[in-house]
């Protein structure tokens, strides 16, 4: 986000210095909270997740600074408005959580630990997740496909604006236990996604440009999230404050984290990693000499063997989880995931590795103010 508001809001970033801090806090906190956990040491977890919660403050401030007025937000910067201020709440609320387990705060307030839990765990996964998915994809699907959301598409798009809305009623009524108002809030949710994901399905069939692997890693999100939707909108009729239906279907979460969530992660990745080397490295140097095209620093038999395991291991884990492929099928589809997982950091990582590094060398004979 702190790379795509600036550019999508055609704004630089309010503040590159707090940026920077931002990035520091969390990765001290989030390192010393895992080593927290891991030695049982409650106040360590204090302290490493204060410095967390500052660093998470310090980025959602310094992008709400970054995005322009509220009168003026299209689509993708009204998702990451409410992202960000998902991002606010669900900080405090796992701070809480965490002091809560040296002294307990939470009866005092009248709430139980697993209605905290609920509602941060759906502002996290849902709000400041999801809601970034939906907001970058708005621009992501369109700009790629060279497509527009217009006539009855837009219809889509205004089902899809009650996901927010949906976000925030079934986290107040996980958080007090309010059963109606959770159920109410689940529905609108899968309603919304589900809407996303015929509209990002038709942007994807639409367009008249070459397959890539971001492409083609989209076009899994579309059909795992048009899975999902139903299949969470199903489990939270039924039940909306249980633990077991915390992020919809019981055996669907690799559905949601693996076939949503990760493959929005790696199809985006594939393209913002070699454009960012490819700006710092050839983009001064368009004019003088022979430079390779954005999509040629990766390798694209890579690129393909890790769609085909991770799909292949998606499917299968989940097939085996729900008990329609044998037991092994699970085992399977994990080592599937593991190996394309290898080959995908192996791809970007190479593209950093071969293209990444300056040399000196290779930049005589350029103008002297080519810089």
């Amino acid at each position: 986000m702190t790379q795509f508001v600036p550019v999508w809001s055609n704004v630089p970033v309010h503040s590159r210095r707090l940026a920077n801090a931002a990035l520091a806090l969390v990765a001290v906190g989030v390192a010393g909270l895992a080593g927290a956990f891991l030695a049982a040491s409650v106040h360590w977890i204090h302290g490493f997740g204060g410095l967390l919660v500052l660093g998470v403050w310090a980025f959602a401030y310094n992008l709400a600074r970054t995005l322009p007025p509220v009168r003026e937000f299209d689509a993708t910067e009204a998702h990451f408005a409410f992202a960000l201020a998902c991002f606010v709440a669900l900080a405090a609320l796992g701070f809480v959580l965490a002091f809560d387990l040296s002294t307990p705060v939470l009866p005092v307030a009248g709430v139980a630990r697993p209605q905290v839990v609920g509602a941060h765990a759906t502002l996290a996964v849902f709000g400041a997740i999801l809601a970034t998915v939906f907001g970058a994809l708005y621009q992501l699907a369109t700009m790629f496909t060279q497509t527009e959301i217009a006539g009855r598409e837009r219809h889509l798009a205004r089902v899809e604006y009650a996901y927010p809305a949906g976000v925030l009623a079934l986290a107040t009524g996980r958080l007090f236990a309010v059963r109606p108002l959770a159920a109410a809030g689940a529905l609108a949710m899968a309603a919304g996604a589900l809407a996303f994901a015929v509209l990002l399905g038709k942007k994807l069939y639409e367009g008249r440009v070459e397959r890539t692997p971001m492409l083609s890693r989209y076009a899994v999100v579309a059909v795992a999230l048009a899975a999902w939707s139903p299949l969470a909108a199903r489990e939270w009729v039924a039940d909306p404050l249980g633990r077991d239906a915390l992020f919809g279907p019981t055996a669907g979460g690799h559905l949601l984290f693996v076939g949503v969530v990760g493959f929005v992660v790696m199809g985006s990745l594939y393209h913002v990693v070699p454009f960012i080397v490819w700006v710092h490295r050839y983009s001064d140097r368009l004019g003088f000499e022979q430079v390779p095209m954005i999509d040629d620093l990766y390798d694209d038999r890579l690129a393909a063997v890790d769609g085909a395991l991770l799909t292949f291991g998606a499917v299968t884990l989940i097939l085996g989880q729900t008990g329609v492929a044998p037991g092994q099928a699970t085992i399977a589809g994990g080592v599937a995931l593991a190996g394309g997982f290898v080959a995908f950091a192996a791809n970007l990582v190479g593209v950093v590795y071969r293209h990444g590094r300056v040399l000196p060398e290779r930049f005589h004979g350029r103008p002297e103010n080519a810089d």
